[in-house]
């Protein structure tokens, strides 16, 4: 048992559109801490996620829940009568399966949801724990007692790594009676392209008469309001018909989407890409000319961060701390509300150095946000400290 294990617990698979696809967040974790010498074990429920996922130093290990992928998943009679009783105990029978006769020295939960099988599991293995939370957000069930998310910030936690995605996740911490020297705060981190030249033969393909372009890039999920985006497109394209909206991105929204795209007689101008390679969006931002961005929640987000830093034009909702970042006329269109889109696409397109001088700006602030590499060395610096204390005392 010389080799240190990490259990990590999850409701998603490592990459959350399949390998190389969507979001990247705890893949380059996973993938960090495997080059620094864990062995790491991830467990998860989601219907997303495959055996298939696991490589050297990740051993993806998956549940089969029949109703993960239903519209009845994270309702609360789910979570009472199936979630707590069935799912929970399958949690802990595979992690103490897959780690015997191993060396666990953290467990970590990836979702509040999760928080008391990590308190279990640590208890279990003697091991340190550390609660990885993707921002706070709002609890998933409709419906649904806040209770869970309170009750994974009572429970007693080494570490809380919290990114702060402007959902005032360390606010919400501190008001649950965590220290202050138990939270990691932290910025997502952003791939930073060396050039940004236009894929003209892409351009071509999804704009064949030359038509401008809105690029929305986020799972197709309630929270995106991108259906919002579709409305808003409609009103656009009767005043500029030379205009494509360009979706990418997948969930399970994306059937009723198309559907409203038919039923609006804009399918033909409406291109749905579906999950991408992380690697391949550069090319979409490439050919855009505005970004889109109707995150519920808050606009501090990866796909955001990625659109500034190739110099576009980003049109964001008011919520949570998206004004943090983008300052409404400075660096990018901030609104108040889904109502405001048309107005504020219209005025950008109709004002061409408007729509360059914020581009501009909008990469000269996100310069100084930290890359992926940077970000993931703080987690695992975290960690390492984490297991030092734990074979000092």
């Amino acid at each position: 048992m010389t080799g240190k294990t990490i259990i990590h617990i999850a409701p998603f698979p490592i990459q959350n559109m399949g390998k190389g696809k969507g979001r990247v967040s705890t893949y380059l974790l996973l993938k960090g801490l495997a080059n620094n010498g864990y062995d790491n074990i991830y467990i998860t429920n989601s219907p997303y996620a495959s055996p298939d996922d696991s490589e050297p130093g990740i051993k993806v290990v998956k549940i089969n829940d029949p109703l993960a992928k239903t519209k009845f998943a994270y309702k609360i009679f789910y979570m009472w009568l199936f979630y707590f009783p069935i799912i929970y105990p399958l949690f802990i029978y595979l992690a103490i399966r897959m780690a015997k006769n191993r060396n666990v020295v953290i467990v970590c939960c990836h979702s509040y949801y999760l928080a008391f099988v990590g308190y279990i599991l640590a208890k279990i293995f003697k091991a340190k724990s550390v609660s990885k939370f993707y921002g706070i957000g709002v609890p998933s069930a409709p419906l649904h007692p806040d209770l869970v998310r309170k009750s994974a910030f009572w429970l007693p936690t080494d570490l809380f790594i919290i990114t702060n995605d402007g959902s005032n996740g360390y606010e919400y911490a501190l008001k649950r009676g965590v220290s202050p020297d138990k939270i990691a705060f932290l910025r997502n981190g952003i791939d930073k392209p060396e050039n940004l030249e236009k894929d003209c033969l892409l351009y071509k393909q999804l704009a064949p008469n030359n038509e401008k372009i809105l690029l929305s890039v986020s799972r197709l999920v309630n929270s995106k309001n991108v259906d919002k985006i579709i409305s808003a497109f409609f009103d656009v394209s009767k005043i500029l018909p030379g205009t494509r909206l360009v979706i990418v991105g997948d969930g399970l929204m994306r059937k009723e989407l198309e559907i409203k795209a038919y039923e609006l007689g804009i399918a033909n101008r409406i291109t749905f890409v579906g999950a991408i390679y992380h690697n391949d969006v550069f090319r979409y931002h490439s050919i855009a000319d505005i970004f889109i961005s109707l995150n519920e929640i808050s606009s501090l987000s990866n796909p955001v961060f990625e659109a500034m830093t190739c110099g576009k034009c980003v049109i964001a909702l008011d919520r949570g701390a998206t004004r943090e970042l983008i300052k409404d006329g400075e660096n990018g269109i901030v609104i108040n509300s889904p109502c405001e889109l048309k107005d504020a696409i219209i005025r950008l397109l109709s004002d061409r150095s408007l729509i360059r001088r914020l581009g501009l700006e909008a990469k000269k602030t996100i310069a100084v946000w930290p890359s992926w590499e940077e970000r993931v060395q703080q987690e695992i610096d975290l960690i390492n400290q984490l297991c030092e204390d734990k074979n000092t005392k």
